[in-house]
Formats: C-alpha cells, sequence, structure tokens
C-alpha cells in the first residue's frame, strides 16, 4: 500500500511532535559535525538563540566553555584533542561504533551564564539518500549527578564522623598487651565494621588481682558502638569491676549491677557479657557470663573445657540473680574469649 503525500506529511509532523516531547536532546551533524536538525529539548537543554540562527557547530550552539572562552569552533579549540564527545562522534562517523549513554560533565555558557552540566549522551551512524550523518541523543541528568555529588560529600562527612568515634571506641581497648607477673595476656581486636559492639578491657588492681570482661552489644554499627562505650564506662565506675577502688567486684555482682543499669525498655537493645576476676597468687579464676559464647580452657596437658555456665543477655531481665563459679589454675593453662564474630566468620 502507497503512502499519499498528504499522509506522509501528517506522518511528518507527528513524528516531529513526537520528538519536540521527548525527555532527550535529538540532534542530526553533518560528517563535519555541524548541527542541521534539533528537537525541542535540545533548545531547552541549551542556548535556543543560537542554535535557530545557523548551522553551527555543537560547541557554538551548546556555548561550550572552550569554544566560548577562545572564540573558536569546535576541532580548533585547545581542548578538542581530548573532547570525549568529538571523540565519540570520530568513531561513530568512521568506524560505525555507537555510543551508548557515556557521561560528558562541562561548563556549557547558556545565556550569558557559566552552567555545569552532566550529561549523558549516545551516538548512530545513519546514511539518508547517500548522505552519512550521525544522530546523537542527549540526556540532561545534572539534577541527579548533583543529588549524588552532595550526597557524597554527606558520605564523607559520614565516615569522618566513624573514624572519630571509631578511634574513641579503640582508646577504650587496653594499651598494649599488660605486663602482669605470673600472667601473660594477648588480644587481638578485628570489627568487621568501622566501629560495632564488640568491646573488652582488663584492669589489675594489685599484683594479685586481675579482672576483665568481654561484652559484644546486639547489632553493628553506630548503635550498637554506643550502647558498649556506655557499658565500658560503666564497668570503670563505681559499679563495675573495681567497686570499691581498691578490690575487685565479683562477676555475679557485675552482673547483677549491669542487669539492673542496662534494662531493654531503657536502650531497646541487649548485650552478652563474660566477666572474670583472677587471684593469681591463690590461682583462682572465678567467672560468670550472661548470653555470651562460653569461654575456653586449654589446660597445660591438653585438655579443652567449656566454660559454659551463664545466665541470660543482660537486657532482657533475669528473673534470678546471675551467679558465678570458681576453678583452680595450673601453670601453663590458658583461658580463650571471643565473640560470635569469630564463630560467623
Amino acid at each position: 500500500m502507497t503512502m499519499n503525500l498528504q499522509d506522509l506529511r501528517e506522518s511528518n509532523e507527528f513524528l516531529n511532535y513526537i520528538l519536540d516531547n521527548m525527555g532527550a536532546a535529538v540532534l542530526i551533524a553533518d560528517e563535519n559535525f555541524r548541527i542541521h536538525q534539533f528537537n525541542d529539548s535540545f533548545l531547552n537543554l541549551f542556548d535556543s538563540a543560537a542554535a535557530i540562527a545557523t548551522i553551527k557547530t555543537f560547541g557554538e550552539v551548546s556555548g561550550c566553555v572552550n569554544a566560548v572562552k577562545e572564540n573558536k569552533p569546535c576541532g580548533e579549540t585547545s581542548a578538542c584533542a581530548t573532547c570525549v564527545l568529538r571523540h565519540s562522534l570520530i568513531q561513530t562517523l568512521i568506524a560505525d561504533a555507537p555510543v551508548d549513554r557515556k557521561p560528558l560533565h562541562r561548563i556549557f555558557y547558556i545565556k550569558g551564564q557559566a552552567v555545569q552540566k552532566y550529561l549523558r549522551f549516545s551516538t548512530r551512524r545513519i546514511v539518508y539518500q547517500g548522505r552519512t550523518m550521525i544522530l546523537v541523543i542527549i540526556y540532561d541528568v545534572s539534577d541527579i549527578e548533583r543529588q549524588k555529588v552532595e550526597l557524597q560529600r554527606k558520605q564523607a562527612m559520614i565516615d569522618e564522623d566513624l573514624k572519630a568515634a571509631a578511634a574513641i571506641q579503640r582508646s577504650l581497648l587496653p594499651e598494649g598487651n599488660p605486663s602482669i607477673p605470673n600472667l601473660r595476656m594477648a588480644w587481638r581486636f578485628d570489627p568487621c565494621e568501622r566501629i560495632g559492639g564488640d568491646i573488652f578491657n582488663i584492669q589489675r588492681v594489685d599484683e594479685d588481682q586481675v579482672g576483665l570482661y568481654m561484652l559484644d552489644v546486639c547489632g553493628h554499627g553506630v548503635p550498637a558502638a554506643l550502647i558498649s562505650v556506655a557499658a565500658s564506662q560503666f564497668l570503670a565506675g563505681p559499679r563495675g569491676l573495681l567497686g570499691g577502688g581498691c578490690q575487685l567486684s565479683s562477676p555475679e555482682t557485675v552482673l547483677n549491677n549491669l542487669n539492673e543499669a542496662f534494662p531493654f525498655e531503657r536502650f531497646d537493645s541487649y548485650f552478652s557479657i563474660v566477666c572474670m576476676s583472677i587471684d593469681i597468687r591463690r590461682g583462682v579464676l572465678t567467672y560468670g557470663g550472661a548470653g555470651h559464647p562460653p569461654p575456653v580452657l586449654l589446660r597445660a596437658d591438653g585438655v579443652l573445657e567449656t566454660l559454659g555456665y551463664h545466665g541470660p543477655v543482660i537486657g532482657f531481665g533475669s528473673e534470678s540473680p546471675y551467679g558465678q563459679r570458681e576453678l583452680r589454675l595450673e601453670p601453663g593453662d590458658k583461658i580463650i574469649l571471643y565473640t560470635d564474630g569469630l564463630t560467623e566468620n
């Protein structure tokens, strides 16, 4: 079926109507990269007066910063050799190599004002009635890119805050391995995130008494870290490990104090903890736990014991008071404490 001239004209008008209502700028350039056809979105994106005046290059029509400052057309400015758009047009024209949504970030002078534009463009080589031309579609993603830049700026600020928070959290850990006669200690703190809810400490009262704890707050990140710091400060206070200041509090006393001070209703969270005191002179370990992975006791003769005595996690409340157990240590015995991050990862 042959379309008559009226139908063809109307179909062209309809096509132009569609092109003019596209959200992307569409233009046709010849082999010299001079613009011949464009839609309304192109006029809205750049300076419409310059586009309508005459057939010009993209740099002249768009107000490319390089063309404006040097007062030269496309292909003659000092920046043209590295222009990503020009390079893509050449590749499309010569090698029939299409480009899809390639980024173009540049300043354009629009109505006399310098405007930073974030664009993406696609190119296709077309041949019509023996004439080779380039179809260029330009998408303005400036608003999206500016939002991304702002998000990156805010994320950088958050990262700096997290870095500072991590430094504060690390400052609450022991400074190196404590030097204690007849007792050797080693530790490693390796959080899976920059900050988290795991923390521990070692407190020595005198040559004979050493207290230590390890706790793990439910969750990750800042909320868990804040609770771990609060618990650490509590444990360093008068109701913590040092109690009266010259004598260690018993593990069961510390656990019951924690359970009273950290109810779930107040913090909307909970944590596990293991608390220990070691009487070096007597060789006695006293321990108690609250939902924490059980410490491991490796005897000098190779026998492995699990110290599994504990009550519920701190925060859920315990119907009965927390208790503790004692056991005797022999020279060469090793005690291993850990959080669930070790077994999960």
